[in-house]
């Protein structure tokens, strides 16, 4: 469905909620290639000496949107915190849903996406 998908479920060990993961870019182009950039991490069950959860394996995925047809956003804010995101086929391309947190919110449809994983904090 998302072409490069199982790199960032390779990563993230399996989980792809995206449950708090943050939006840190989103470009839109009528014409051309879109992208939004999320930065996320595994939360362990393991406490540190302050009693945070331990959070590691920080990455930036890049989600690459080819010919969006459909958009329906709201909420863009100084920070996008994600409650979760869901990708599924739709009967010409790809949906992406954003339920938030605090923030950005909406769906996202493409003919086409594709997803690069950068290890590491943005």
């Amino acid at each position: 469905m998302i072409e490069g998908w199982e790199k960032v479920l390779d990563w993230f060990e399996g989980d792809a909620s995206f449950h708090d993961a943050e939006i840190v870019e989103l470009h839109l182009h009528r014409a051309g290639k879109s992208w939004k950039r999320i930065h996320w991490w595994v939360v362990r069950q393991e406490v540190d000496e302050r009693g945070h959860y331990v959070c590691d394996k920080h990455a930036t995925v890049t989600l690459r949107m080819y010919e969006v047809f459909e958009l329906d956003l709201a909420g863009f804010n100084q920070q996008n915190v994600l409650f979760g995101m869901r990708a599924s086929p739709s009967e010409e391309g790809i949906r992406i849903e954003l339920e938030p947190c605090h923030g950005l919110a909406g769906i996202i449809t493409a003919k086409r996406i594709t997803a690069e994983l950068a290890p590491g904090r943005p």
